[in-house]
């Protein structure tokens, strides 16, 4: 289905955003590479990859790299903007080390995006894990992790969480195959606890949950899970983000991204109301209270 690629060092939003900026209006004015890194002191080389968005640039060559293009005083202030926010590092850096790259660069564009758009198959969203669920789940996972290993991730993905509650928080859709609510992972007390949390998620006025039941049958989601990332401005491209024991997919053909988004309306179409899955929901928590 996807026509993936490997991604271990994916540009932020804001650096993609900047590098095509910045090779529009260069090419606006019919200059060479070579001329425009002249006039901003850089090689034309390193000015190649900005313009790919495969590295950054310091703001003082933007700064040169726009009065060079003739760029308005609306635009430069703009992305003089973009270019020191591309320069932060995210709370998420200081855990280098603890997560692979290409989890960093996917909590950067989750950060970023406006809506948010997953489909799970057998296991709840990290955006809306219980700490006990969590844990359950990286001490099976295939990665072999140390007890502090564990602890940290854990606590990366409670800080991702804080996200739903800020005060622009992204629109949420969560599409869930009924067997991510009903595989226990962890016991049953582990489970009716996340029950519950995904129950309480589930009535933010910026969240909706449905389930898929095992009735629906086949269904597109059927290979695996996959989150869309969509953003404020239309011009930055959808993100597709899909996770596989091989590592991180970040599928980037038109293509693709227009299959997800297709294989998830279907999903929606496919699954039960936001209502009725919410009843789907309560009722499993209230069984998995049942057998403690």
């Amino acid at each position: 289905m996807w026509h993936a690629v490997f991604v271990p060092n994916w540009p932020t939003l804001r650096r993609r955003r900047l590098a095509r900026e910045l090779n529009n209006l260069r090419e606006s004015i019919d200059m060479t590479i070579e001329e425009a890194a002249a006039s901003a002191g850089i090689s034309p080389s390193h000015l190649s990859r900005v313009e790919r968005a495969l590295v950054g640039v310091r703001v003082p060559a933007v700064r040169a790299l726009l009065a060079t293009y003739g760029a308005s005083a609306s635009m430069t202030a703009s992305l003089l903007e973009v270019a020191q926010a591309s320069a932060q590092r995210g709370w998420w850096h200081r855990y280098a080390g603890s997560i692979p790259d290409e989890y960093a660069t996917y909590i950067g564009f989750e950060s970023d995006a406006a809506r948010i758009w997953n489909f799970e198959l057998i296991s709840i969203p990290g955006l809306m894990q219980t700490e006990g669920y969590t844990r359950s789940i990286l001490q099976r996972g295939v990665a072999r992790l140390t007890d502090g290993e564990i602890e940290r991730r854990i606590e990366v993905r409670m800080r991702r969480q804080a996200l739903l509650y800020r005060e622009d928080p992204p629109t949420l859709w969560v599409v869930l195959d009924e067997a991510a609510i009903r595989r226990q992972v962890g016991g049953a007390e582990t489970m009716a606890e996340q029950m519950g949390h995904l129950a309480t998620i589930a009535v933010l006025p910026h969240v909706d949950v449905q389930i898929v039941p095992f009735g629906a049958g086949a269904h597109p989601g059927a290979p695996g899970g996959f989150v869309i990332l969509r953003f404020a401005d239309p011009a930055d491209r959808d993100v597709v983000y899909i996770e596989t024991m091989a590592g991180d997919l970040y599928p980037e053909g038109d293509a693709d991204v227009q299959g997800a988004a297709l294989a998830f309306d279907r999903l929606r179409a496919m699954a039960l109301s936001p209502d009725d899955s919410a009843s789907i929901i309560r009722n499993a928590a209230e069984e998995f209270h049942d057998r403690l």
